[in-house]
């Protein structure tokens, strides 16, 4: 699932609250290298893998990714989740293909950096 939103000075019961609203987060993505102090504490609480880029966005990638986003906020948010996205996106793309029962569950455990082959192979494929 996909959402964005923007809160201004929200606390972080209010962001852990408005982000389990939408799912169970398994990966929360930064767009600076090193991430913050607060996307690992959100992170943390979260019981979520962090993503950083190997250097921080500039603000002309996050333009180029976000291109019809205007609020900037929402827009860095969003290209960093993209360039998380990019980072899984052919594993998960092969777990999508594949005739499997649980793809979500099997998406998550790449994303946590579990092994899957076990799990396929109990699925008696």
């Amino acid at each position: 699932m996909v959402a964005s939103g923007c809160e201004k000075e929200a606390s972080d019961e209010k962001i852990i609250t408005l982000v389990s609203t939408h799912g169970i987060p398994v990966l929360i993505a930064s767009d600076t290298s090193p991430p913050s102090y607060f996307v690992q504490k959100m992170a943390a609480r979260l019981n979520a893998r962090v993503f950083s880029p190997s250097a921080s966005l500039t603000r002309a990638e996050k333009k180029a990714i976000g291109r019809s986003i205007e609020v900037v906020h929402v827009r860095d948010a969003y290209a960093a989740a993209v360039k998380a996205y990019r980072r899984y996106q052919n594993r998960l793309r092969q777990i999508e293909a594949m005739d499997v029962k649980d793809k979500d569950e099997l998406k998550m455990m790449i994303i946590v950096g579990k092994r899957v082959g076990e799990r396929i192979a109990s699925q008696n494929i």
